[in-house]
């Protein structure tokens, strides 16, 4: 049974997810309106690829059928829920598989990876409890295919009490992936403080995960309610890159011959 509007009227080649989530029928699928564009901008690079995508928390299911269809090639979609009800949901589409446990448990957790090891997008929709948001980051970031995108959702809960967070809760998730906009821009600090140091609020001093003190983490971009965090294609602190300039005219102030300087000497000189 499709779960989505007439091919005559819809085509699922070209539809956004924004329309193929309001035009949804089959299995529910609960998403606040504004992550709809957002993750049409966000995914329309991936939309033709063999995406595999991971979702933590998937309630009746409906947005990996959304999934399906907006990433017609993709290879394996994989969602987690600890809801024992889960184990009913079962779905036409074979590139489909649903692990119900605790996504931060070892079984959930190896029977994740049994199934597919490496991840293009990892979306966690989960227990929106700041541990376990900063659990889920930790185990599964790694998973990510180089230049993969993790996303979290509904973290308006990180500004309640009952939810592990508060606005002035320095040890909440968003506290955390606060601090790793800092760790983003590592190479100006690299000299007063250790990554480790600067995160001993959230990891015992040695253990820090590799993949942050090895700069896999790119790009973090907060939005209402989301976090989208973006792996690194090479892993590196030195972010910035040579400065570049070009041309050759300059009234106001001579930069010809400064191409390739460094990122510490272009910070140094620009005023």
């Amino acid at each position: 049974m499709s779960t989505i509007p007439d091919e005559t009227t819809m085509s699922t080649q070209t539809a956004s997810i924004e329309a193929l989530h309001l035009g949804k029928t089959g299995k529910v699928s609960d998403k606040w309106q504004s992550y709809l564009p957002s993750y049409d901008r966000l995914f329309a690079p991936l939309r033709d690829k063999p995406v595999s995508l991971l979702e933590i928390g998937i309630q009746n299911g409906g947005s990996l059928e959304t999934w399906c269809h907006y990433f017609a090639q993709g290879q394996r979609f994989v969602g987690c829920d600890v809801n024992p009800k889960c184990t009913a949901l079962h779905f036409d589409d074979l590139r489909v598989s649903v692990v119900v446990g605790n996504a931060n448990g070892q079984d959930a957790f190896n029977a994740i990876r049994a199934i597919c090891p490496v991840f293009d997008i990892v979306i966690d929709d989960g227990s929106h409890i700041s541990s376990d948001i900063l659990l889920s980051f930790v185990n599964y970031f790694p998973l990510l295919k180089p230049g993969g995108v993790f996303v979290v959702e509904d973290t308006h809960t990180l500004y309640m009490d009952g939810f592990g967070g508060g606005l002035l809760n320095d040890f909440s998730a968003y506290a955390f992936f606060k601090k790793l906009v800092d760790v983003i821009n590592f190479q100006f600090w690299k000299d007063d403080l250790s990554i480790n140091n600067y995160l001993r609020t959230f990891f015992p001093l040695v253990n820090t995960p590799g993949f942050i003190t090895e700069g896999w983490v790119d790009q973090i971009e907060f939005r209402n309610s989301m976090i989208v965090i973006r792996k690194a294609v090479i892993p590196t602190h030195e972010k910035l890159g040579e400065r570049i300039i070009v041309g050759s005219t300059a009234v106001v102030q001579n930069l010809v011959g400064r191409v390739g300087m460094t990122a510490t000497a272009a910070a140094d000189f620009s005023a």
